[in-house]
């Protein structure tokens, strides 16, 4: 029996291969509508997964176990952080690796002639670990520098190239506060930490000065923000907590105050992400249904033509079971090349895209393997149509056709 069933299936495959090959350009031109389709489905997915993985990088870059607490300023009677809650939170928080707070004061120098206004942000040495700062030129300051006063200063990158066009400022000092500052660095963030985060105290005209220097030539005493970096992304949420916990008893209203962690940004760019990528998939699948209608209209037409062919194939014994079997067989031809020429062009354009400008270009496997399935749903489905009015056939009728 199953010796029989083989040779069945090979002789309904061989006359459904048959008949697609005495159609070529219309065979041809329904595999290249199914092929667009499923390209497009994997496509748009390695698009939203390259989207994904950017948002997140950027997020990691800035630190994917970074918690950051801060004054919102708001309210009736609004409350800011100050010195002695940085003292708290840097004895009483375990799980915490590292705390940088900043103070933040504006000036205003000279650029090339043209007076400009400067951030001025006093911190700690850990704030180049904690906010994953890179020193392109020189260095960071140190503890000594830090618990001393001294005057040092790093500029950001972009204030260096604006006052000495790019060259390092190499035995260069910066006039605050109607201070000479020695210039020990050139920094830049790791990562736009804008894009990720709401905040970004460093972009732009910044320098950076110890955290007691600022507290000794300046009058302010608020602080703007305190980051401090837990052990592991898994220690994040209680150090959340505790940090909020500080704060609220130590402040009249807990509501002036933010303490927040990327974690949220990271949940809510998979969100995006996956709502973006499930609309963009709805879209593509459009251009499925389309190549699957392709599919019924050139059935119904082969159909059409070859009604005096299935006449003699009943009127010999062939069963209408065998006519229904072979034409479905014919739209799954179709379905299945044109889902795999479909997953050819929708995973080699993105590998060779990203080969060619060197970034990594993510392919869902599960995408492939949905799409050719979906690709072989459709094909089968709107050829029942075609499939059942060829097996349906009155023999008589179909001999008498012309």
């Amino acid at each position: 029996m199953a010796r029989y069933t083989t040779e069945w299936l090979k002789q309904l495959l061989s006359f459904a291969w048959d008949g697609l090959a005495g159609q070529r350009g219309r065979s041809a031109l329904t595999v290249l509508g199914m092929a667009i389709g499923t390209a497009s489905v994997v496509v748009v997915v390695s698009i939203g997964l390259v989207g994904r993985d950017y948002v997140v990088s950027l997020i990691e870059g800035v630190g994917s176990n970074l918690v950051f607490a801060y004054g919102t300023g708001d309210g009736i009677n609004p409350e800011e952080l100050d010195f002695a809650d940085v003292d708290v939170l840097r004895n009483e928080v375990p799980g915490i690796s590292g705390i940088a707070p900043v103070l933040d004061e504006s000036v205003t120098i000279s650029v090339r002639g043209q007076p400009r206004p400067l951030t001025v942000l006093g911190t700690t040495p850990s704030y180049a670990d904690v906010r994953n700062m890179l020193v392109e030129w020189g260095r960071f300051h140190t503890e000594r520098e830090d618990a001393n006063g001294e005057k040092v200063v790093l500029l950001s990158k972009e204030l260096a190239d604006k006052l000495y066009g790019g060259a390092p400022p190499a035995g260069e000092t910066l006039r605050l506060f109607d201070l000479r500052f020695q210039i020990i660095g050139v920094f830049r963030e790791g990562v736009e930490s804008a894009a990720a985060v709401n905040r970004s105290e460093v972009s732009g005209l910044t320098v950076i000065v110890p955290f007691e220097t600022l507290r000794n030539v300046s009058p302010v005493r608020d602080i703007d923000v305190v980051y401090m970096q837990a052990v592991s992304p898994s220690a994040v949420p209680a150090v959340v907590q505790r940090v909020r916990d500080i704060i609220a008893s130590r402040h009249r209203n807990i509501e002036n105050f933010k303490v927040e962690s990327l974690e949220q940004y990271l949940v809510l760019a998979e969100k995006v992400s996956s709502a973006l990528t499930a609309v963009l998939i709805a879209i593509a699948a459009v251009s499925l249904l389309v190549g699957g209608i392709g599919i019924m209209n050139i059935m119904l037409v082969t159909v059409s033509e070859r009604t005096r062919d299935i006449g003699i194939r009943l009127a010999l014994g062939a069963r209408r079971r065998d006519i229904l079997i072979q034409f479905l067989m014919e739209a799954g031809i179709l379905s299945v090349l044109g889902g795999t020429l479909g997953i050819l062009l929708g995973a080699g354009g993105p590998l060779w895209a990203g080969a060619a400008y060197d970034m990594p270009v993510p392919i869902s496997l599960l995408s492939v393997i949905v799409a050719l399935a979906v690709a072989l749903f459709v094909g089968l489905f709107f050829g029942i149509v075609p499939a059942r009015r060829a097996s349906d056939m009155n023999v008589v009728d179909a001999l008498a056709y012309e």
